[in-house]
């Protein structure tokens, strides 16, 4: 585990998160993800502008293997700047499938924890797929809360329709 590394994500760095994605649905291990395509060249685009503004409303970190310069997990922070939910944000996160349930996903979260409180976050929160099992235990095991399910939230691609928990967490 020496050879990953967490970083926040810079530009350049757009190209391996989107190949995750595209990846992990190929492979069909991201079945209950929110999207099911690949990021857009629209979207890797805007993914990079993200990434380069020096004033950004969300906060991305990257898990990369050294030995071989890839990135293999990213876990995205968004947030408010200013009003009413300024102090809360929003946690989605994933991992190539090859390095799926090597802690990975655990480093992230560890790490983006950190970093919110560091920036004065006061509450974490996250929803997924009820049969998302390996996101929601990472999240009990860092404390979360499940606080509520989303009935028929999520529609997937055989036309099924799942349930969503939302959890969160004070920090």
């Amino acid at each position: 585990m020496n050879d990953i590394l967490i970083r926040k994500a810079k530009p350049g760095d757009e190209i391996g998160i989107a190949q995750i994605r595209k990846e992990g649905l190929i492979r069909k291990n991201w079945l209950y993800t929110g999207g099911n395509k690949a990021p857009s060249k629209e979207k890797i685009k805007k993914m990079r502008k993200d990434l380069s503004t020096k004033n950004p409303e969300n906060i991305c970190l990257v898990a990369v293997d050294k030995s071989r310069e890839k990135i293999i997990g990213s876990i995205f922070g968004g947030f408010k700047k200013d009003g009413r939910l300024r102090h809360r944000i929003e946690l989605g996160w994933g991992v190539h499938p090859d390095y799926q349930g090597r802690g990975i996903g655990t480093r992230l979260l560890e790490t983006m924890l950190q970093q919110a409180k560091k920036k004065g976050f006061k509450r974490a929160e996250a929803e997924m797929a009820i049969e998302n099992i390996a996101s929601w235990k990472l999240a009990l095991k860092f404390g979360f809360k499940i606080e509520g399910v989303k009935k028929r939230a999520l529609l997937t691609d055989d036309n099924r329709y799942i349930d969503t928990y939302i959890v969160g967490k004070l920090i």
